[in-house]
């Protein structure tokens, strides 16, 4: 699915990932599938919850908003299925479980590469 191309701030350096400017449409995926893990969690047994309230908890899974940009870049033109239903909402589902769970953000690399598979691998010759 195509995607307007997106404008990098002014202040954008090369290679900084916090400099990258994200899809909305990617923050508002991501923040539906944090939801549904959220009520998921809630629906479970009782535990600590593990971020200073609901909030915290979706910019903690929104913050890797610039990493699904970062990769949708890489893939793009191998990428035919809907980015945010396909990408986005599954990863904002599985990080969200992953930090109810007391993880911690370097696990988001590893899900978004389970997502995007082989289209992260370089075009055959």
């Amino acid at each position: 699915m195509a995607r307007p191309p997106l404008q990098p701030s002014t202040a954008a350096g090369p290679g900084k990932l916090a400099d990258v400017v994200p899809d909305p449409l990617d923050i508002a995926y991501i923040a539906i599938g944090a939801k549904r893990a959220l009520a998921e969690w809630r629906e479970g047994p009782p535990a600590p919850f593990p971020f200073e309230g609901e909030l915290a908890y979706i910019e903690a899974c929104i913050g890797q908003a610039p990493a699904l940009q970062r990769v949708w870049e890489a893939v793009q033109d191998r990428w035919d299925f809907v980015w945010c239903y396909e990408v986005a909402e599954p990863f904002g589902l599985a990080y969200g479980r992953h930090l109810l769970q007391g993880g911690g953000p370097d696990a988001a690399a590893g899900l978004l590469h389970d997502l995007v598979g082989d289209a992260l691998l370089p075009p055959s010759a």
